[in-house]
This record gives structure tokens, C-alpha cells and sequence, in this order.
């Protein structure tokens, strides 16, 4: 079982990313943004832009790419339907509504919305259009005593309290919730006041959001070099989360802090083809379009002992690089079906802290195993690499959003302000990217360059050298 007692927090521009780690154990990466694409959790105001009865759904802009899709039993919160009613009956074209994020979008399909509003604090949940408290993450016995307390202290609220409520007083409770009140007011008034439809800046920070995340008992430290975010972090640690006694660790802030931390060579590691094991013995990973593929070789290791190791590492591997959908293991053969057991049940456990729902099928007479993994937001595939346009084939180069990151964090450091800019990295920073350039653009001289390669950047000083 990982004890994941250590976060190490990257500003990106986007957001921040948080690396998860059981001492130097790279467990999980999470990205939380504040611009761009991604929508679980974020608040949106959003413009109905097409009815569809057929599918019972309304169709929004959101201020993104793509229009989101709200299907009529999320659509009912908004309009103070308990029950459940045709689409056409709950929004109508042309209607602004404060809607949620709740599935990133995928393919060719838009992200998935909701109005069914929660605005999570640490230890508790709030919805502000809800009718009662929803059922908690925790279970049984502990579940009723968190219920109980959650309807004692805030009556007819719509309140749910969190697992890690447990862990403090009636005091901070209530002050969450009033925290959560000011952010309604606020998020409110910004969707009154707005234009155009998109992203409220009035939701949370993504640093808050990523430490209510990843909160656990087990996590014992903080680790963060940016200046900005250090002093958030600890204004969080001193205030709502003092209750959990969780020490901020201040690292160099000339240094990225994935860097220092040894986190940027182990994810670089992660995304590879091959993966060495403890005591002998590789895996092979193939994500492909319609699965992955993952092979185990045991170098000339005992079979179970080869296949009980591998276990451990796949379930780490799949859930650091977030891959999902149907995942074949070519295991080494097992003929005993009692070591075919084993292996299933080493399996299990290996999955159980796994964030994602996990289903383990038994093993095939020839050795695979088929897993099914949720697919949950973007997988770090998705995020930072992407197929190489040069040659068309099976390669990969690191994505635009990556290489964006990489522009982002050069130029905080660099005094430069000449650049010169690959064209679909250039086309990349106008649009999906330009809210975290923007700042950066009135004071930087960009010339598109095609002589460089795909999602090539390179600085000039003023006489047009390198630096």
C-alpha cells in the first residue's frame, strides 16, 4: 500500500501540478489549470446554443473550442426541478446558466457540464442548488456518524461532510462553509456581470484545488519552490488544513521544483517504452488507439516471482501515466492455477489505492489478463507528447502544451524578450495558450520562424545572436 506522504508542487502557467510520491516513489501526477482545456470541477458560465430534444440534451458554449453537452438530468438543479423533465422544459436557447464541469472532453466529443453546482472545501461539500446532502465517500459506521454531524450542524444545508471532517472541530466546519458562501456570492456576481460566456475567475485557486485533491492523512510535507505559490501554501497550512499538521518545505525559487526533487527524471522515465524491474526482468507498455499493451519478460527469473513484481509496477505505471480503458497483460506462464490465483489477488491489492475504478479479469490458459481502468480526464500521454507530424509515424515529440510549459518557464528565468517561434507553436500560443502568454506578449518580440522544427522556440538578444 503507497504512503504518499510527499507533494511536490510545479507552477506550469496553465495551473500547477502536483507530484505525488511514497518517499522517492513517483505514485501520481495531477494537473489542476486554471486556463485552457480542461473542465472537471471548473465553473463556467455557459450560453445555451442549441436544444436537442432527440437526445434530450442542450448543447453550451462554454468558452471553449467545442460546445459542452448538458444532458436534461443535469439540466433540472438550475431550474429548481426536483424531478426529471424533457430538455426542452428545463433550458431554452439563448439561456445563461452557471454550470460544472464533470468530464473532460474526448475525441470528437465536447466536454460534459452540469447544474448541479458543488463547491468543495476540505472537509465538506456544498451545493448550492442541492436538496439535501448527498451520500459521503466514506462507509459504513463512519459514514452515519459524518452524516449525522453533518445534519446537526447545518440543517436543511445540503451539506456533506468529507472523511477528513473527522479530523477537526464544529469551528472549522462553519467557517468552510461560510468560505464557500463568499465564493457563491462572488462567482455570481462575475457570471451577472459577464459578457461572454467561459471560465469564472472567481473559482477557487488551483492550488486549493489541488490540495483538496490529494489530502490523506499520510501526507506529511509540501514541497514548493515558486515564491507565489509557497506563500498560498502556507497561508492554507496555517488556516483551513492546520488541523493536519502538514510542513511546508520552501525549495530554491531559482529552480523549477520537479527539478530539484529528482520528479523530472523519474517522469521522464515513466513515459517510456520500457520499464526496468526490481530483482530482474522488464515491461514493455504499448498504449495503441485501442488499447494498451503491456508485456512482461522475465529475463530468465521464476515465472510467479517475475509476475508477482510486475504486478506492483503496472498498477503504479497506469495510474502515474493515467491510462485507461482496456489494458492486456502478457504475463510469463502461470500453469498452476494456484499461482494464477496469487497473481490475481496480488493484482487486487496492487490496484486498491488506485483513484479510478479497476476491474481485473482472470488469466486466459495463456497467460493474459485483461484490466479495466476508468478513463479519467487526460492521460499524461495525452498531455505531454504527441505523434510526430514530421515523419507521420509511430514516433513521438513532446506536445505543444508541453513544449508551451517548457516557453513559459525559460522566459520567467530569461530576460530575453526576442523569440523566435516554430509556426504551429506560434498558432498554439494565440489560441489555446493565450491567456498564459498574454501577459508575456506586450513586452516580447515574436517572429515566426518555419525553419524550425515542430514546436521549435529559440531566443535572439537584441542583435538578433543567441543568447
Amino acid at each position: 500500500m503507497a504512503e504518499l506522504n510527499r507533494l511536490v508542487v510545479e507552477a506550469t502557467g496553465f495551473g500547477v501540478r502536483g507530484a505525488l510520491l511514497d518517499g522517492d516513489r513517483l505514485i501520481e501526477i495531477v494537473d489542476v489549470d486554471a486556463v485552457g482545456e480542461q473542465v472537471a470541477e471548473a465553473l463556467f458560465l455557459g450560453r445555451v446554443a442549441a436544444v436537442d430534444r432527440q437526445l434530450n440534451a442542450a448543447f453550451l458554449e462554454i468558452g471553449l473550442e467545442r460546445p459542452a453537452m448538458l444532458a436534461a438530468k443535469d439540466a433540472r438543479f438550475a431550474a429548481g426541478s426536483a424531478e426529471r423533465l424533457p430538455i426542452g422544459r428545463l433550458v431554452r436557447e439563448g439561456e445563461r446558466l452557471l454550470v460544472q464541469g464533470v468530464r473532460e472532453a474526448a475525441e470528437d466529443k465536447g466536454a460534459r457540464v452540469t447544474t448541479d453546482l458543488k463547491l468543495m472545501g476540505f472537509h465538506l461539500l456544498w451545493r448550492p442548488h442541492g436538496i439535501g446532502p448527498e451520500a459521503g465517500p466514506a462507509r459504513g459506521a463512519e459514514r452515519e456518524t459524518l452524516r449525522l454531524r453533518g445534519e446537526t450542524l447545518f440543517p436543511g444545508r445540503a451539506v456533506t461532510l468529507r472523511r477528513h471532517a473527522a479530523r477537526v472541530e464544529d469551528a472549522v466546519l462553519r467557517a468552510e462553509l461560510e468560505r464557500l458562501e463568499q465564493r457563491w456570492r462572488a462567482l455570481r456576481a462575475e457570471a451577472e456581470a459577464r459578457r461572454r460566456p467561459g471560465r469564472l475567475a472567481a473559482d477557487e485557486h488551483p492550488l486549493e484545488r489541488l490540495l483538496r485533491q490529494v489530502l490523506d492523512p499520510a501526507l506529511r510535507r509540501i514541497e514548493i519552490a515558486d515564491p507565489e505559490l509557497a506563500v498560498r501554501a502556507r497561508a492554507l497550512l496555517e488556516g483551513p488544513l492546520a488541523p493536519h499538521g502538514i510542513a511546508l518545505v520552501r525549495l530554491d525559487p531559482t529552480k523549477g521544483a520537479f527539478a530539484q526533487t529528482g520528479v523530472e527524471a523519474e517522469l521522464e522515465r515513466a513515459m517510456g517504452r520500457e520499464f526496468a524491474l526490481p530483482g530482474g526482468g522488464r515491461l514493455i507498455v504499448e498504449p495503441t488507439a485501442a488499447l494498451v499493451a503491456i508485456d512482461v519478460d522475465g529475463g530468465g527469473r521464476p515465472a510467479l516471482e517475475t509476475d508477482l513484481t510486475a504486478a506492483a509496477e503496472i498498477a503504479r505505471i497506469l495510474r502515474l501515466r493515467n491510462l485507461g480503458g482496456v489494458i492486456v497483460v502478457d504475463f510469463v506462464d502461470l500453469p498452476n492455477r494456484r499461482d494464477r490465483q496469487r497473481l490475481e489477488q496480488t493484482l487486487a491489492k496492487a490496484f486498491r489505492d488506485d483513484p479510478a475504478p479497476v476491474q481485473i479479469h482472470p488469466m486466459t490458459p495463456t497467460g493474459l489478463v485483461e484490466i479495466g481502468r476508468a478513463r479519467r480526464g487526460r492521460s499524461l500521454d495525452q498531455l505531454l507528447a504527441r505523434p510526430c507530424p514530421a515523419c507521420a509515424g509511430s514516433g513521438r515529440i513532446p506536445s505543444l502544451r508541453a513544449v508551451g510549459e517548457a516557453l513559459w518557464r525559460a522566459l520567467r528565468a530569461n530576460p530575453v524578450r526576442r523569440v523566435r517561434l516554430a509556426p504551429d507553436l506560434a498558432r498554439y500560443l494565440e489560441g489555446e495558450a493565450g491567456p498564459v502568454f498574454a501577459p508575456l506578449r506586450a513586452t516580447l518580440a515574436i517572429t515566426v520562424d518555419p525553419a524550425l522544427g515542430p514546436g521549435g522556440f529559440a531566443f535572439e538578444t537584441a542583435d538578433g545572436r543567441a543568447p
